[in-house]
């Protein structure tokens, strides 16, 4: 049985995954306002660490959830 891909480590690189979130974050930047609590607190923690610490695949899901709901 095939695992969800926040479960398969080494799938993207680390620099993929740094592109792609950077990416999402500026699709989701002009949509703050409209997320609520707990999503946008989540948005600005990756906006503030991302450069130091990454991004992981969860992290990433969840960022690609976000667009799909609020920018596309």
């Amino acid at each position: 049985m095939t695992k969800p891909a926040f479960e398969r480590d080494n799938i993207l690189t680390p620099d993929d995954r740094l592109a792609s979130a950077r990416k999402c974050l500026a699709l989701l930047e002009p949509e703050a306002g409209s997320m609520g609590d707990m999503e946008s607190e989540f948005v600005e923690s990756i906006q503030n660490r991302i450069d130091h610490y990454g991004v992981s695949e969860r992290q990433l899901a969840w960022l690609r959830d976000l667009v799909s709901k609020y920018a596309a």
